[in-house]
């Protein structure tokens, strides 16, 4: 808008507004960027020893030498956490739709479950790998065991959560029982279902860490491993940086598909915001 043939002023306040959105759409960024500023002067400082704490430009110098060998083990990693948690995911939903048709199945194997999760997995991990052997399997099935809770927990808390009045009113047209499950239940289960994908998404991440150090020769957890015996802390950091990117990225993958599942099924969940 123009006054007079010269440009109207820019009300400050929505300068201000603009900037302060800037701000919290990179404040994380920013956030990262100080720590890691910190890091580095700290090391510089105190002078300490690499094999004890490697500054970030030490870590950024061996993953550009090294880049072939984290990118290997990195691939590794991530085949193991996918294709196990898929499996955790397509398995845990099936276990709850039959848990939901039949109260008695819900009774009787909740409990199992429940007693199974109380478990720390690591102590489970090495009964795997005497019954599978060391391998992909195994790796597989340890992510399947620390991912399957969570999503089987959220889902029947999602799929209970339903209006009592549509309940009834599918009641009384005589809705089958699938017609119960597909159009009515899931639904409403969809933030419920997702909020367990992502709570297992950092959980597959761990559940290959775990398996990879028991009983592995690739995989960043081994990586971690070896760099830890070899005192090259650098490529152990390394490799962790690279589980904290695949891990987020992961995570935000979760998000973002609940968005667009959220949007077309008319729920929304505001807590997907990473």
């Amino acid at each position: 808008m123009t006054i007079a043939g010269k440009e109207a002023p820019v009300p400050a306040a929505s300068s201000a507004r603009g900037a302060w959105r800037a701000l919290e759409r990179w404040s994380s960024t920013l956030l990262i960027v100080v720590l890691v500023a910190l890091w580095e002067a700290m090391v510089l400082a105190f002078d300490i020893p690499s094999f004890l704490l490697p500054a970030p430009s030490e870590i950024a110098k061996l993953v550009v030498k090294e880049w072939s060998l984290i990118q290997m083990h990195s691939l590794a990693t991530i085949w193991a956490v996918l294709t196990g948690y898929v499996a955790a995911v397509v398995f845990a939903l099936f276990v709850s739709a039959l848990m939901i048709r039949f109260p008695l199945f819900e009774r009787l194997i909740m409990p199992i479950f429940v007693g199974l999760q109380s478990v720390p997995k690591i102590a489970i991990a090495p009964l795997i790998l005497v019954w599978v052997g060391a391998g992909m399997g195994s790796k597989i099935l340890v992510v399947m065991s620390i991912a399957f809770f969570p999503i089987v927990i959220n889902t029947m808390a999602g799929f209970k959560e339903v209006d009592r009045g549509l309940y009834d009113v599918f009641h009384s047209v005589a809705a089958t029982e699938r017609q119960m499950l597909f159009k009515l239940r899931q639904p409403y289960a969809i933030p419920y279902i997702f909020a367990g994908l992502r709570i297992a998404t950092t959980l597959a991440v761990l559940g290959a860490i775990v398996a990879e150090w028991l009983a592995a020769s690739n995989g960043l957890g081994y990586l971690v491993l070896s760099g830890s015996f070899n005192f090259n802390t650098a490529r152990s950091f390394a490799a962790i940086i690279a589980l904290a990117i695949i891990g987020t990225a992961f995570f935000n993958l979760m998000s973002w598909l609940e968005r667009r599942i959220s949007w077309r099924t008319g729920i929304n969940d505001s807590t997907a915001q990473v």
